[in-house]
């Protein structure tokens, strides 16, 4: 006889809070010991999803990306040198199809911190960043 595939389906909800980073950990072992997997991934509850960022000649461009079933209007972007923002924050708003781009001019030469903001649907900020960019180069 030849082995059977066992299929197991296992559904947990859980409600998450909106604008938050969470870490997602599975466990799997057979009952004999003989085989252990563990997987784990990161991922947020924030409307910004991930950011494209490209610099040239003392201006830095962002490209916001959203998530699918998004409420926010934007995203905004504050740049800091040494923990001291450098730059007043600039929005950027949503198109219709959940990015939100532009560039930001005048920054000069050197290596900058950029703070992404959700801009929400009332126009206030995330309490915290959906996204942190370290030692970005702008040349």
């Amino acid at each position: 006889e030849g082995s059977q595939d066992n299929i197991l389906t296992t559904v947990d909800t859980i409600t998450l809070q909106s604008d938050m980073m969470y870490t997602a950990q599975v466990s799997f072992s057979n009952l004999d010991g003989e085989f252990n997997i563990t997987s784990s991934t990161n991922f947020t509850t924030y409307d910004t999803q991930s950011i494209d960022i490209t610099s040239t000649s003392g201006e830095v461009c962002v490209v916001c990306r959203f998530s699918i079933n998004t409420i926010a209007v934007g995203c905004e972007i504050q740049i800091f040198q040494n923990n001291i923002m450098i730059l007043p924050p600039v929005r950027f708003n949503r198109d219709v199809n959940n990015i939100a781009e532009g560039c930001i001019s005048n920054v000069i030469t050197g290596y900058y911190d950029l703070y992404v903001y959700d801009v929400e649907n009332d126009n206030t900020l995330s309490d915290l960043p959906a996204i942190i960019k370290n030692q970005v180069f702008v040349d």
